[in-house]
């Protein structure tokens, strides 16, 4: 077979790649589709287990084409290049589809049976809750022929929907069976539209493994790549916004609870407002979720994380945190509906998260991520709107636990202070094109106009910039040099 531009390539997970190439040229040899997808999704989530940058996914690429080219002039090579365009992110499947052509141009061409791969027939989905709606289940169920599977994700619902756990089984009745038996706290699933399924697993099945904060299992890091590849095989949604509250909602809500009698146990009138507005405000920031909703994780993300993190509190605020917060999740949880042992259930783990709020407030990290949006940290503010302004603000200014020791304790929030954080982390590169101290001022503009959003098309770019697997130093580079010709952030 002709080899167009080979050469050695290294991947540091070499050891693990050749154990899984081996089972899967197995699987490839005796035609099990399934099975071959399943070993290749494997293979395509080793950089997840890293780091999952694009270089990561670029040094794969190369690593697999190097070992399809090894197995010589046969149809499994070709039928393994078929896995990796069927199954692998940008990188991967474009230097597959290289590859494949290269066997196509020797005559060689893969089993018939890898025309399916990647095409099963969807057939049913369900969608379940715990009954706080901290966390939700969608299974969908496809098949190959007579042999059917399903792909089971659960998400969390507490701050945005987040993918806790994915997985692939060939067991669909005894999964549904188990949730035919649910529990005490656990919903049973209810079928769903396969278009419904896929607008809400579609999303955080993208953004998974991308979030370092976020722990995933190695189980559910392996089945990644398969999962995306079956949610693409269900019906588009339908178009049409999703459902979004509004600040008259949030606020209509603020006003019921304020009317109802759990909020005669609340405490001083203006305290019980303020946490009324925060719990309520985060509690609706997710579409499809009305304001007002309570639940154990919600609780935890809402005051350990939100509130921690984003207000600087005053001492009546303190004081009257327990009876304010204590009559709001009381009146939450009766507007939700829940039954008296989930409300006991709520109310007792409010307890614990009462306990370990003033750590919360006090732990540095959130010290310092109260700086970045003190002068727009209002309590009825859009909590989404909040989280945006706070990572825009980030990329203009480091954390300090990314920043050069000595600057640690510099206020990012005081325009003095974000020149000395420029000056530190970017004084001594070497950009081509412009002397040094024209791109230091330069660096320091962007730093100012993300941090002001002013224009706002400096966030946007920015913003685009970190989506395609830049690190933020080398985006504020990218955000200057364009407007003095520099095509490439500089080495470091």
């Amino acid at each position: 077979m002709a080899k167009k531009g080979s050469s050695k390539r290294h991947y540091s997970g070499h050891e693990a790649l050749d154990s899984a190439l081996t089972e899967l040229r197995t699987s490839i040899s005796s035609g099990d589709v399934l099975r071959a997808e399943m070993q290749a999704s494997f293979l395509l989530s080793l950089p997840l287990l890293s780091n999952g940058s694009q270089a990561a996914y670029g040094l794969l690429a190369d690593a697999l084409i190097d070992r399809a080219e090894a197995w010589g002039d046969v149809p499994e090579g070709a039928a393994f290049l078929r896995l990796l365009t069927a199954l692998g992110p940008r990188p991967v499947k474009r230097r597959a589809s290289e590859g494949l052509a290269n066997y196509t141009d020797a005559g060689i061409y893969p089993p018939e049976w890898v025309s399916g791969i990647g095409k099963p027939s969807p057939g049913r989905a369900y969608r379940g809750r715990d009954v706080f709606g901290d966390r939700e289940v969608i299974l969908v169920t496809f098949s190959y022929q007579d042999a059917e599977h399903a792909l089971f994700v659960i998400l969390d619902l507490a701050e945005l929907p987040t993918v806790v756990s994915v997985d692939l089984t060939m067991d669909v009745s005894r999964l549904l069976k188990f949730f035919e038996v649910g529990g005490e706290l656990v919903e049973r699933l209810e079928p769903v539209a396969l278009s419904e399924a896929r607008r809400r697993i579609e999303v955080p099945l993208a953004r998974a493994g991308g979030d370092p904060d976020v722990e995933l299992g190695e189980d559910t890091l392996l089945t990644l790549p398969l999962a995306r590849s079956r949610v693409r095989r269900l019906p588009a949604p339908e178009p049409g916004p999703a459902i979004s509250y509004t600040a008259a909602d949030r606020a209509a809500a603020v006003g019921d609870f304020l009317d109802s009698p759990e909020a005669a146990d609340a405490g001083e009138p203006d305290v019980a407002r303020f946490w009324a507005q925060a719990l309520t405000g985060y509690s609706g920031r997710v579409p499809d979720e009305p304001p007002g909703q309570v639940g154990r994780h919600r609780l935890d993300a809402a005051l350990l994380n939100y509130v921690a993190s984003t207000f600087t509190l005053s001492a009546g605020q303190l004081s009257g945190l327990e009876p304010a917060v204590t009559a709001w999740v009381r009146w939450a949880a009766h507007r939700q509906g829940l039954n008296e042992a989930a409300t006991s259930t709520l109310m007792t783990h409010l307890a614990a998260a009462l306990g370990e709020f003033q750590a919360a407030c006090d732990d540095p990290g959130n010290v310092a991520a109260r700086g970045y949006v003190r002068d727009v940290a209002r309590p009825d503010a859009d909590a989404t709107w909040l989280a945006e302004c706070r990572a825009r603000r980030e990329l203009a200014a480091p954390r300090p636990e990314h920043r050069d020791r000595h600057c640690e304790g510099i206020d990012a929030a005081d325009p003095d202070g974000r020149a000395v954080l420029i000056a530190s982390e970017f004084g001594s590169c070497e950009p081509d094109g412009m002397p040094k101290a024209d791109f230091l001022a330069a660096a320091m503009r962007v730093a100012e106009e993300l941090w002001r959003d002013e224009p706002a098309t400096t966030w946007q770019r920015g913003k685009g910039l970190l989506a395609e697997g830049h690190d933020r130093h080398d985006v504020i580079h990218l955000l200057v040099e364009p407007r003095y010709g520099v095509k490439t952030p500089p080495a470091r």
